[in-house]
């Protein structure tokens, strides 16, 4: 054990703090693959310990990373600089309360646990990004994750009233209050959401609930090509009809997703949808529905019970894990399009594809137009790494000079970080980094992360790493 190590744990008597082998390696890894061992993992059961350990670590000057589940895909919760990682996961209660339709819940609380308990109060907490099952809220809320039903009730800011955060020095903030109205001094609160731990640690939340849906109805169209799917999205989107789920899904991706599922080949763009509302809104939508798809789609199914829901959705949740069928590695990153501007964008990807001799597969959420692009390479081939990584540094440029955004839901983290003057301009960026400077003085928190770009080049995803949501 180091010196640091060993002053860390005198510093930290009475919290749970782990350095064997297993806890450093699982920390030093999220779903972006990299891998950066850390020192020392502190494990958080009771808010009042983040506190704690932060006023230790910014004692000692160590650098601290912030984890909950790992789910992220930009490397944002890895320790870069080494130093701690707090592991947040542990703190997880959920507390419903049916008369204010609120939740307060630990930073670690799984996302699709929170909205699990507020449906049986009939109630609902609408984000579900895709790792739902395995996200934090705590992490949803540093990279305001959207999800698959954005476009219809927006994004984790929209469903966080209050906030528990702790500054890099362990000072308590309490920011705003679980009530309808609040308007008394600067929203603070609203700076902590999307800044993926750089200003301080969140550990505990108040969010705001919904009625739960009276009724869901899923469907799923086939279209000739990715051009006739966007073009079906945007006169959905033109019909006034907003769909609680649409999602999209390449020719490459079904195929993928059809052979990892042992399902019928298919080689055709897809669209998911889910409609949800009274059982009189959700029958209209339907009908309106089935005449676009009708005129549009090689052919279309509606789910006729939650079993048969279940079936369509499974070539949707096939998506990630089936795209090692096309290579052993990939770089992936969610960019955001204007929704008109999609078809223009997915002529340039395809083409950057065929231009570097990579494997190409793209989804995500049509209706707010965030999607999850992928070039696949062989992880032991220097000059197919290089070439992807080029190829996506060129897509996502494409995408900002579209009027799109580098992210959507999954953050900057270390992987991303050089693009944050590039999306929001140097000035933009510079009161950025004064803002952390203002909460952060020292720089321990989630160091690299967004604002301090990374050299990566001598580093490489691990392969044949098989995380939770790689089961089939």
């Amino acid at each position: 054990m180091t010196s640091k190590a060993k002053a860390l744990k005198n510093a930290l008597s009475g919290i749970d703090v782990a350095f064997d082998d297993e806890s450093l390696f699982n920390a030093s890894v999220d779903n972006s693959r990299y891998s950066f061992k850390p020192l020392a993992v502190i494990k958080i059961k009771k808010s009042e310990e983040i506190g704690a350990a932060l006023k230790a670590v910014s004692g000692l000057e160590i650098p601290i990373s912030v984890r909950g589940g790992g789910s992220g895909c930009c490397a944002g919760a890895l320790p870069f600089e080494g130093g701690a990682v707090l592991d947040l996961s542990a703190l997880n209660f959920i507390e419903i309360d049916k008369v204010s339709w609120t939740a307060h819940v630990g930073a670690g609380a799984i996302n699709s646990r929170i909205d699990a308990l507020a449906n049986e109060a009939g109630l609902a907490y609408p984000p579900d990004p895709s790792s739902k099952n395995y996200s934090t809220i705590g992490g949803n809320i540093a990279c305001n994750a959207g999800g698959l039903r954005a476009a219809k009730y927006g994004a984790t800011r929209d469903y966080v009233m209050a906030l528990k955060v702790y500054t890099a020095e362990g000072r308590e903030l309490n920011l705003s209050r679980p009530l309808k109205k609040f308007a008394s001094g600067l929203n603070l609160k609203d700076l902590f959401i999307g800044s993926e731990g750089t200003l301080g640690v969140i550990a505990e939340a108040w969010l705001k609930l919904v009625k739960k849906p009276e009724c869901r109805r899923t469907a799923l169209a086939y279209f000739a090509d990715d051009c006739a799917a966007f073009n079906c999205a945007a006169k959905i989107l033109s019909a006034n009809l907003m769909p609680s789920v649409m999602e999209f899904m390449d020719a490459d991706s079904v195929e993928c997703a059809a052979k990892f599922s042992n399902a019928p080949a298919k080689k055709s763009a897809m669209l998911l949808l889910e409609l949800d509302g009274s059982a009189s809104e959700v029958e209209q939508s339907s009908k309106l529905l089935g005449e676009i798809f009708s005129g549009l789609s090689e052919s279309f199914d509606f789910a006729e019970s939650p079993e048969g829901a279940e079936k369509l959705w499974a070539m949707r949740r096939a998506c990630s894990p089936a795209m090692f069928l096309l290579n052993n590695t990939k770089i992936n990153q969610d960019i955001v399009l204007p929704i008109l501007k999609t078809p223009e964008f997915f002529w340039f990807f395809k083409a950057l594809g065929e231009k570097y001799g990579l494997k190409t597969a793209s989804f995500g959420h049509a209706a707010d137009g965030n999607y999850h692009i992928h070039f696949m390479y062989d992880g032991s081939d220097a000059a197919q790494k290089a070439a992807a990584q080029e190829a996506m540094h060129e897509a996502i440029l494409k995408a900002v000079e579209l009027g799109g955004a580098v992210s959507g839901e999954h953050g900057l983290g270390i992987l991303k970080a050089k693009y944050l003057p590039v999306q929001n301009g140097e000035s933009e960026a510079a009161f950025m980094r004064s803002i952390k400077k203002l909460f952060d003085p020292k720089g321990i928190l989630n160091p690299r992360v967004m604002f301090d770009p990374a050299d990566l080049s001598g580093r490489s995803p691990l392969q044949n790493l098989k995380l939770p949501w790689d089961a089939k």
